[in-house]
C-alpha cells in the first residue's frame, strides 16, 4: 500500500508537527506553500495523499489541490481550514478536488485516522483502475484475435500500430498513454467484416469498385459502434474521431486525446509508406516536411524510436519451427499453397505459435517455407 504523503503548510511549527506525529506511519514530504507543494508534487511524483492548509501565500490550498488533481486524478486530497475560509474550502470539496476537510487545529489522532482513510481510498481507486484496465485489455485482445483469424493482413498492421504508438506515447509523456495502443487496435477491428477476397485490394489502397469504396467508407462508423458497446472507452473513441483533424497547435487538455490522435496519425501513415517499401529515413523526412498535418514532436519521437529499435533487435532467418514469443515477423508467413497465416511485422505470440503447430500437425509434409526472416530481441 502506497503511504507517500505530501504535507503543505506555511507555518514551520505545523510542518514540524506533521513530521513528528506522522513519520512512523507514513512516508512524509514537506512543502512550505502552495507553489512549492505543486512543484514538489510534479518533481517527485508517486504521492498517494496530499494534505494542505487552506490559507497560504502565492497559492492557497484549494488552488494547489485543484492543480494537483489535474495532474493526477487518482491522488487523494485533504484540506485543513479555519472558520474564516469555510466557504471557499467547501467550494473545493463540492468541485470534487478534496476528499476530506479538517478544521484547524486538528488533534493528531483525528489527523492519523483521516490520513489512513485517505491512503485506503487511494488504494481502492488504484485497484479499481487496474481491474478496469485488465478487463478492457482482455476485451480488446479478444477482439484482436478474431481479426488475426479472419484478416491476418490487418491484424499485422494493428500489431505494428500498437507497438509504434505505445513507444511514441511513452516518449512524449502522453497522459493516459494506454489509450493510444488500444485505439491502434480498434483502428483496424472493423476490417474483420470485409470479404476476404477484397482484403489485399483494400489493404494496399488499390483502385476499388464504387460499392467497395462505400463499404470502406462505412468502416470508421462501424468501429465507433463497436466501441460504444464497451464501457470505459470514451477516450479511445475521441482519439479515433480526431485522427484526421488538424489539431497540433491546440493545447493538450490533460486527457491525452489530442496527443493520441497525433500519434496514431503518424503511426498509420508511417506504416502505410513502410509497407510500400519506402526507406525509413525518407518516410520520416516526408512527415517532417508536412508540419501542418503531422505533429513535429511526434515525428521526432518516431525518428528516435526507429533508431533505438534498430539497436534492440537483430535480423535473422530461421525455420518457422524455431519461432518464439517476442520475435517479430519481417515477411509474410504463408503456407506452401500461398495462404496467408500472419503478415510481416506481426508479433510472434502464443496464439500464432498455436496456429503454426496446428497447421504442422494437420499436414503430412511441413506446410511452411524452410526459412522466414524475423527480428530477434538482442541479448
Amino acid at each position: 500500500m502506497n503511504k507517500k504523503i505530501l504535507c503543505v503548510d506555511d507555518e514551520e511549527s505545523i510542518l514540524r508537527g506533521f513530521q513528528l506525529n506522522l513519520r512512523n506511519k507514513f512516508e512524509i514530504h514537506l512543502a512550505s506553500d502552495g507553489q512549492e507543494g505543486l512543484e514538489l508534487f510534479e518533481r517527485e511524483g508517486g504521492f498517494a495523499v496530499v494534505l494542505s492548509d487552506m490559507r497560504m501565500p502565492r497559492m492557497n490550498g484549494a488552488e494547489m489541490l485543484a492543480a494537483i488533481k489535474k495532474i493526477n486524478p487518482e491522488v487523494v486530497t485533504v484540506l485543513l481550514t479555519g472558520y474564516t475560509d469555510f466557504e471557499s474550502a467547501m467550494a473545493a470539496v463540492n468541485e470534487g478536488n478534496v476528499f476530506r476537510m479538517l478544521s484547524k487545529p486538528c488533534p493528531p489522532e483525528t489527523l492519523n485516522k483521516v490520513l489512513n482513510d485517505a491512503v485506503e481510498q487511494h488504494d481502492l481507486i488504484c485497484s479499481k483502475r487496474i481491474l478496469l484496465d485488465q478487463t478492457l485489455r482482455g476485451a480488446v485482445d479478444a477482439l484482436a484475435q478474431s481479426l488475426a483469424t479472419s484478416q491476418p493482413l490487418f491484424f499485422g498492421r494493428a500489431q505494428r500500430l500498437r507497438r509504434i504508438s505505445n513507444a511514441l506515447a511513452e516518449q512524449v509523456n502522453m497522459p493516459d498513454s494506454w489509450q493510444v495502443g488500444m485505439a491502434a487496435i480498434f483502428s483496424q477491428i472493423a476490417y474483420s467484416s470485409i470479404p476476404q477476397h477484397l482484403s489485399d485490394e483494400i489493404y494496399h489502397r488499390k483502385e476499388l469498385a464504387p460499392e467497395v469504396k462505400s463499404m470502406v467508407a462505412d468502416l470508421p462508423d462501424e468501429t465507433l459502434k463497436i466501441i460504444d458497446l464497451i464501457p470505459g472507452l470514451e477516450g479511445i473513441k475521441k482519439i479515433l474521431q480526431r485522427i484526421d483533424v488538424q489539431h497540433k497547435f491546440e493545447v493538450e487538455d490533460g486527457t491525452g486525446v489530442r496527443t493520441g490522435a497525433s500519434i496514431l496519425k503518424v503511426a498509420l501513415d508511417y506504416d502505410y509508406y513502410a509497407e510500400q517499401g519506402h526507406e525509413e529515413s525518407l518516410i520520416v523526412s516526408t512527415l517532417h516536411s508536412r508540419a501542418e498535418v503531422y505533429d513535429p514532436k511526434v515525428v521526432e519521437a518516431l525518428q528516435q524510436h526507429l533508431s533505438v529499435s534498430s539497436e534492440i533487435y537483430q535480423l535473422a532467418k530461421i525455420s518457422p519451427r524455431e519461432l518464439e514469443i517476442g520475435m517479430i515477423l519481417m515477411e509474410d508467413l504463408l503456407l506452401e499453397e500461398g495462404m496467408l497465416i500472419a503478415s510481416g511485422g506481426a508479433d510472434v505470440d502464443r496464439q500464432l505459435l498455436k496456429v503454426i503447430r496446428n497447421y504442422i500437425s494437420c499436414y503430412e509434409e511441413f506446410p511452411f517455407p524452410k526459412e522466414i526472416s524475423v527480428k530477434i530481441p538482442a541479448d
